[in-house]
């Protein structure tokens, strides 16, 4: 029976390493093929014991072939594609084949007549390594290949990406192109390039070189020429640049583009759910950063090595989904929900292509109907952490008629009429906005609060649900920025500085720290206020003509404490309108030995009290600027030895919670959820497809190339194989024995060798 594919393995030395090839292929591969081992007169006798091995198993599908002489890697493999009339699969002896590898690869072949040769992935194969792109990556055992083999099928749509040339360690060559353009060009010697060449002319006679890119293969990589690659690749390279010129341009071109990235990512998305050993965790927050997007970065990035953590930063139908992978690296999915996709089956797909475990919801309000309508019904447990009470109040600040904090009414005959005096919360119902967010909090496994005030206040509106308190943790030390950094000159006396913090809108004091200005202009009151940050009105530096209010525009947490002493920053001020449910900003003063004067509400008021490292405003200062400026005044000039300085010292004592602290809680918390809780999305995955193009694959194309001419010794040995081949068919009949009585005697003698490689 004729074989449907040839699968050609030139042999010189390591033995050890055939060993592994061959038993691979006789374990993974299946239906018709022919295994066909070419030995290209190996120094190492193991060789030939290792052939007699073989020969004495007698299998049918095994053929043994040896060169006479050593001829090279170009002439051993040109002799295997000229065996038969099958396609060939020339296959290095140091590559290890996985499940059902050559039927995918057949697979690729048969999908359109265009093919000429194909590559699978593997971990040492340059342009087509996995998983990092043009690296050796290193050589995983039997139990790795294989589910880096099933994660590859798993998430392949297949694609078949095109390639600007295949890589040799495992390369389908179609017959068709055999035909077309003939075998290796023996320029190349021993070896090195010569896959290049084929390739470049391949493309040149209207065929492709694809990536199979639901095939992995191992490659150990270059043992056949040891101490001689880089004599080899030097000469080689100068051959294949005389006939091809733009190949460098052309890899380099590739290289920078990197079209198979989205394919490698995929598959280690698929592969790290499968093989990691962790569960996965879907955090949920809006697009706004801030905070909550602060707090949910520090926490994957102290927990990343316990669970796979995804961020979704979720705005309508529009989810960008971060994967955090233990190592750091950051894999981005751009999802849209379709028109007609149930909310429920969205979340629940989503969690099962990407093992999801657990969804941990942070902040919904960009994405807050689809949510409240899918969340509960998705099958997966979920929970909630109170970054801001917007499930108790759609301002999110509790300022009743956007001045001051309302003290978190609760009555509707109250909370109506301050909703509707405010436009952009007019039309809403607070009954109703209370009741849908009930109902995803009544199926939520835990709520979380970073603070008491947070807690406490949360289970005032949803009283059957009383938070886990775990404060956020902070990474206090974190590194300086790096090159120059901008500051604000102020003038050189003695006026003592206040600071604000952070990014400053109606709720957290922008307008009041305004009037604060002004009055302390109106009065000469010798203080100046720097808001190391910015307002909602001015985002980028700035200073008032007398210099008493400088903006200094953004900054690097690691940069506060220069920062701090640049300005001479006396007090930290916290003019807010309404409460914090915790306060980065008030961890990082006191990081940086800063005493603190807070408003007597929220999480700032219990966090400073009983510390010695801050003051409280009373309820007048709070509420009146004139009052608040004077306790400033008091506090900055009066009273700074005597108590201002000791609060600074005390302020360097304050413990904090930890980064790692915090994620110990959370992960805690997690794991007693899933003991009790039927875990897993049962949800249908989505399709590989919608995956890819999540990443943004692009598909890359070979520039059309010019014709070439076929090389004479390429189309000679081609010719003069397909002759010998009828010549071996009809030797024996009376035809064939009066053709050889007639024939040239050098055609005979080129065919007597020919029939002797056969």
């Amino acid at each position: 029976m004729t074989p449907a594919v040839d699968i050609v393995v030139p042999v010189y030395n390591a033995v050890d390493d055939l060993r592994r090839c061959v038993d691979a292929v006789l374990e993974h591969t299946g239906g018709s093929y022919r295994l066909v081992l070419i030995d290209d007169a190996s120094t190492d006798a193991r060789v030939g014991m290792y052939f007699e091995e073989l020969a004495r198993r007698a299998l049918p599908q095994l053929t043994l072939l040896r060169n006479p002489r050593n001829v090279g890697f170009t002439g051993t493999a040109n002799r295997g594609l000229t065996l038969s009339r099958a396609d060939v699969v020339l296959l290095n002896s140091d590559a290890i084949v996985s499940a059902r590898w050559l039927d995918r690869l057949a697979r690729c072949a048969a999908s359109h007549p265009s093919i000429g040769t194909i590559t699978p992935f593997s971990n040492n194969a340059e342009i087509a390594s996995f998983p990092r792109f043009c690296e050796n990556n290193p050589v995983p055992d039997d139990e790795g290949a294989a589910a880096i083999s099933e994660a590859l099928a798993a998430a392949a749509v297949p694609t078949w990406p095109d390639l600007p040339t295949g890589v040799g360690f495992c390369l389908y060559v179609r017959r068709a192109l055999i035909d077309a353009i003939g075998v290796f060009d023996t320029a190349f010697g021993a070896g090195y390039g010569e896959e290049n060449d084929f390739c470049l002319r391949a493309v040149s006679a209207g065929y492709r070189n694809v990536l199979a890119d639901d095939v992995y293969v191992r490659h150990t990589g270059g043992r056949s020429f040891e101490g001689r690659k880089t004599e080899l690749g030097a000469r080689n390279m100068k051959v294949l640049l005389e006939r091809h010129p733009d190949y460098l341009d052309l890899v380099r071109s590739y290289i920078d583009a990197d079209p198979l990235r989205p394919l490698r990512d995929a598959a280690s998305t698929v592969l790290a759910s499968r093989s990691s050993g962790m569960r996965g965790v879907l955090h949920v927050i809006h697009d706004h950063g801030g905070g909550t997007e602060t707090h949910v970065r520090a926490l994957i990035d102290a927990s990343r090595r316990r669970w796979r953590h995804y961020l979704a930063i979720a705005v309508g139908d529009a989810w960008q989904v971060e994967e955090h992978r233990a190592d750091g690296r950051m894999v981005t999915y751009e999802l849209t929900r379709g028109a007609d996709e149930p909310w429920r089956d969205f979340i629940a797909s989503l969690c099962a292509t990407l093992g999801i475990s657990l969804v941990h919801l942070h902040n919904i309000s960009a994405c807050r109907d689809g949510l409240l309508e899918g969340m509960p019904h998705a099958g997966i447990p979920y929970g909630y952490t109170v970054h801001d009470v917007n499930f108790a109040c759609p301002t999110i600040t509790f300022l009743e008629r956007g001045e001051l904090y309302c003290g978190a009414q609760t009555d509707p005959a109250r909370c109506g009429p301050c909703l509707a005096s405010q436009p952009e919360f007019s039309g809403i119902d607070i009954l109703e906005w209370r009741s849908r967010h009930g109902a995803l909090i009544a199926r939520a496994s835990f709520v979380i609060a970073p603070s008491r005030w947070a807690a406490a206040t949360f289970n005032h509106y949803f009283p059957g649900r009383t938070p886990t308190i775990i404060p956020h943790g902070h990474g206090l030390a974190e590194a300086r920025s790096t090159g120059p950094r901008m500051a604000i000159v102020l003038p050189d006396d003695d006026v003592p500085t206040v600071a604000v913090l952070g990014a400053i809108g109606p709720d957290k004091g922008a307008r009041r720290l305004e009037r604060l200005v002004d009055l302390a202009r109106q009065r000469a009151s010798p203080v100046r206020f720097v808001l190391i940050g910015y307002l909602d009105v001015q985002h980028t530096p700035w200073q008032s003509e007398d210099a008493r209010f400088t903006v200094h525009g953004r900054y690097a947490p690691g940069d506060l404490t220069d920062l701090l002493a640049h300005y001479r920053v006396d007090l930290v001020l916290y003019p807010s309108a309404g409460p914090e449910t915790f306060s980065y900003t008030l961890s990082e003063a006191w990081a940086a030995g800063r005493p603190v004067l807070v408003p007597p509400i929220g999480a700032l008021a219990e966090r400073v009290q009983g510390t010695g490292a801050g003051f409280v405003m009373t309820e007048a200062e709070w509420r009146d600027e004139a009052a608040m400026l004077d306790r400033i005044l008091t506090l900055v000039n009066e009273r700074r030895d005597s108590v201002l300085r000791p609060a600074g010292r005390a302020a360097r004592g304050v413990a904090h919670s930890t980064l790692a602290q915090m994620a110990d809680a959370t992960i805690a918390l997690y794991g007693a959820v899933l003991v009790t809780s039927d875990a897993g999305a049962r949800g249908t995955p989505f399709a590989p497809a919608r995956m890819r193009d999540a990443l943004r694959y692009a598909p890359w194309f070979a520039p059309p190339r010019a014709p070439l001419p076929v090389p004479a010794d390429a189309r000679e040995a081609a010719w003069t194989a397909r002759l010998a081949r009828q010549a071996l068919a009809i030797r024996h009949t009376p035809f064939g024995r009066a053709l050889y009585r007639m024939a040239p005697r050098p055609l005979v003698e080129a065919l007597k060798a020919r029939l002797q490689h056969e």
